[in-house]
């Protein structure tokens, strides 16, 4: 685990040892107040996918901001189980559960929250109701719908009737509705957005006649997320949207979500100037997650990530764009991908003013199971 070096409340922010997960609060509350206001005016409702977060205090904030439908999405059954501990009742896994260690740990859960989880193949189905029946409760499931991510999913039609039907005839199941994830579709223009979140979303809307043709209530059709949420809600059909990076932001939605800011990003401090056009900080792949790539410098808009290795982070510019850092200076940077540099910290120093507020425990941190 990560240790700990804290200061105490009321630190200025350049205060705090580096490298540092900083969340500022106040950007956070506008990000939230922004997608929440506008989903309190739906029929459609918010479900938090809280993965790219994975902190239960986030989680209630989002929930207390109302326009939701009073639950969460996680991505794993470890996820699932920190933030029932942290008393969140209604919690929908986005995935197939597949193993037999994973769906008893599924079912233990059932007994205190309501638990929603994915299906796409009809063995999964059989030992989720096996499962069920064993334990004494019962699981909602949503057939999980292919469309535009090469990933999980049933062809929407008549293979996903068939499974819908196979889950409603299943003891111990209840047939909850259908859910899909095209995939973050990062679009030029809003008209190529639109279109594009429609042209995979319809399918689902399709199916859903179908399914409710052949005499099975669906009350749950969710689709959709941070980058489209307003499309995906006034779709008429749906149900929820299960967005999640809104919340924190990171510089891949900020292009295309100008109306969202990134609240967490990390700091760093330069640890040697080794020659002219060059800094090294204390920040490096291990803090910061760059599996998707680096992250931005948005304070220092002439100034290059040029590497990061494992504990090092190098930084270059042009002749003629020195910024005049300094050893001891810090560097803020902005993730591409939050939920890949959350990850890899045990909790978040929550900052208000310039000024550190309260310690968060990042609890679902590496619950990969």
């Amino acid at each position: 685990m990560e240790r700990p070096i804290l200061k105490p409340v009321g630190t200025p922010v350049e205060e705090l040892d580096t490298p540092a997960l900083v969340l500022d609060l106040e950007v956070l509350k506008q990000n939230i107040d922004k997608v929440h206001s506008f989903f309190q005016g739906q029929t459609a409702k918010l479900r938090p996918h809280v993965e790219s977060h994975r902190c239960p205090a986030i989680a209630h904030q989002q929930l207390a901001a109302g326009g939701t439908v009073g639950g969460i999405s996680v991505t794993t059954v470890g996820e699932a189980e920190v933030f029932a501990q942290a008393g969140i009742s209604d919690i929908a896994i986005a995935n197939e559960v597949v193993t037999s260690q994973k769906i008893d740990r599924l079912c233990a859960l059932a007994h205190q929250s309501k638990i929603t989880v994915a299906a796409d193949n009809t063995d999964n189905v059989k030992a989720l109701s096996e499962a069920a029946q064993a334990a004494g409760v019962t699981l909602s499931v949503v057939v999980d719908i292919h469309t535009g991510l090469e990933r999980c999913g049933v062809e929407p039609g008549q293979p996903a009737v068939d499974l819908a039907r196979t889950v409603a005839r299943s003891r111990g199941l209840h047939f909850a509705g259908l859910m899909a994830y095209e995939g973050a579709i990062i679009a030029a223009t809003p008209d190529e957005l639109t279109a594009q979140s429609k042209k995979w979303i319809q399918p689902v809307l399709d199916t859903r006649q179908m399914v409710e043709s052949a005499g099975l209530d669906v009350e749950v059709v969710s689709v959709g997320g941070t980058h489209n949420y307003e499309i995906a809600a006034t779709m008429s059909g749906v149900t929820e949207v299960p967005a999640g990076s809104y919340a924190l932001m990171d510089s891949r939605y900020s292009a295309t979500r100008p109306g969202l800011r990134p609240a967490a990003k990390v700091m760093a401090t330069v640890t040697s100037l080794p020659e002219p056009g060059r800094a090294i900080l204390d920040t490096g792949k291990k803090a910061t997650g760059d599996d998707l790539g680096f992250p931005t410098l948005d304070d220092l808009p002439n100034v290059n990530v040029f590497s990061l290795s494992a504990e090092h982070g190098n930084l270059t510019w042009e002749e003629g764009n020195d910024p005049n850092l300094s050893v001891g200076e810090k560097v803020w940077f902005t993730p591409l991908e939050i939920g890949a540099t959350v990850n890899v910290y045990d909790y978040i120093q929550a900052v208000r003013n310039g000024r550190l507020e309260s310690v968060l425990d990042i609890s679902a941190r590496g619950r990969y199971r």
